[in-house]
């Protein structure tokens, strides 16, 4: 599966975001439960049919939901942000113990995917593309391109978060030192 991951190194920006985590993390953990709402995407399958509840979402910006309210919460979150060439959009993503989504593509043409990893239970929890699975970091980022067909779960017993960060690659990519 060339091509689904990216080399995190190749994007000046990761260094700022891994280096906010801490700050990130405790935004993240702060945050009330009723606070999330169902995460924005709708998957289907090839046959439409499909239980994915359980994705929760934390909308700060370039997304429906995202307000002031919202960034003022998580102002550090919002800063390390601010930072990323080419940002389309960022929120966290959590993903409650036993959610799985199956097989997809997303739904933003020509933009990549960098996952922040906050809070990383031990178990089954990864993202697949073709035949190569990753697991999440705590404080480490994964940068892919969710056009390709991929599927993420997470099997543990506690939930897992990342800062989830959309973004466009030739405007990122062009800002590297």
């Amino acid at each position: 599966m060339a091509g689904a991951f990216h080399a995190p190194a190749g994007f000046g920006f990761v260094a700022a975001l891994e280096a906010a985590f801490a700050a990130v993390r405790a935004e993240a953990l702060a945050l009330r439960d009723d606070e999330w709402v169902e995460a924005p995407d709708s998957l289907t399958s090839v046959d439409g049919v499909y239980d994915e509840r359980g994705w929760r979402w934390y909308p700060l910006v370039g997304t429906p939901g995202a307000g002031e309210a919202r960034r003022a919460r998580c102002q550090a979150t919002v800063a390390a942000c601010a930072a990323v060439p080419g940002l389309v959009n960022a929120g966290f993503s959590r993903f409650l113990p036993g959610t799985h989504l199956y097989p997809h593509r997303g739904e933003l043409a020509g933009v990549l995917r960098c996952h922040l990893g906050l809070v990383v239970p031990e178990g089954e929890v990864g993202i697949r593309f073709g035949g190569e699975v990753r697991r999440w970091q705590e404080g480490r980022c994964l940068v892919f391109d969710d056009g390709f067909e991929h599927e993420a779960w997470n099997h543990a017993a506690s939930p897992r978060d990342v800062l989830l960060v959309t973004f466009r690659p030739w405007v990122a990519a062009a800002t590297v030192p």
